[in-house]
């Protein structure tokens, strides 16, 4: 049976692949502030990748894909959110996006997401002086997490709540469910000490592959068997959940799990 699902996309993020979803599923089927530690004490390993101290202010929905914000850009607010890096199967995913924008053309007008990743939080607002503090809360948390290996398989379609995209997706599949929820509580207790928007109560972990503007979900959803007997003719989509990211503005942190 196919699902639609509804998902709220925020657009607040800097780049086109830092959204996060509402997920509303409309039938069954196949996201006081913390004390920080000391480094040194912690099992996580964090390294900060980018450290520019100006954030990304662009307003304009024409850079973002047509999004629009879910919250006002003020300077100051730094969007961030944290996810896990789609590396072991970027490449197939990849090979995917281009065949799929082939086959659905010119019915659908596809457009690529360039970052592909599975989502761990929403999109939540931090003050600049909050950013080290955030992210040392973070690394103590994940401290004691264990890697591992999951795969991705079924498709899904999504759209966003205002219905203006309509997004393509890969499901983990429900095997790895525990084991990706058990790092989602860790990340929501950050948020909780920090008072802010926790993840879905019942979440739908997923890579977002594809997007296009407007409410494309019927059309979509009439030729997704198509698209998933062309995923199917790809390897096994091997997701290494090795390390967790946390993009926060232009800044961007990495956290390794333990072996």
């Amino acid at each position: 049976m196919n699902i639609v699902a509804l998902v709220d996309y925020d657009s607040s993020s800097s780049s086109e692949n830092e959204e996060t979803e509402t997920i509303t599923q409309k039938s069954v089927s196949l996201k006081r502030s913390a004390l920080p530690t000391a480094a040194s004490l912690l099992g996580a390993k964090i390294t900060k990748l980018e450290n520019n101290d100006e954030e990304d202010d662009f307003d304009n929905p024409t850079l973002h894909g047509g999004r629009i914000r879910s919250f006002k850009h003020e300077r100051g607010n730094w969007a961030t959110f944290v996810y896990v890096p789609a590396l072991t199967c970027a490449e197939q995913l990849k090979d995917f996006q281009l065949e799929a924008i082939e086959r659905l053309a010119p019915q659908i007008e596809l457009q690529s997401n360039e970052s592909l990743h599975l989502s761990l939080s929403k999109t939540v607002v931090l003050q600049y002086h909050q950013i080290d503090e955030f992210q040392r809360s973070l690394q103590q948390a994940l401290h004691s997490c264990v890697r591992f290996n999951s795969t991705l398989n079924s498709l899904e379609v999504y759209t966003n709540e205002e219905r203006t995209r309509t997004f393509l997706a890969v499901q983990l599949d429900a095997a790895y469910t525990i084991k990706m929820s058990e790092l989602l509580n860790c990340v929501d207790s950050v948020m909780r000490d920090y008072r802010l928007e926790q993840f879905y109560k019942k979440p739908s972990f997923h890579v977002s592959l594809l997007w296009c503007l407007g409410d494309r979900q019927a059309m979509l959803q009439d030729r997704l068997q198509e698209l998933q007997l062309l995923l199917k003719e790809h390897e096994a989509l091997k997701l290494a959940v090795h390390e967790l990211c946390c993009k926060c503005g232009n800044k961007d942190f990495i956290y390794k799990l333990k072996q």
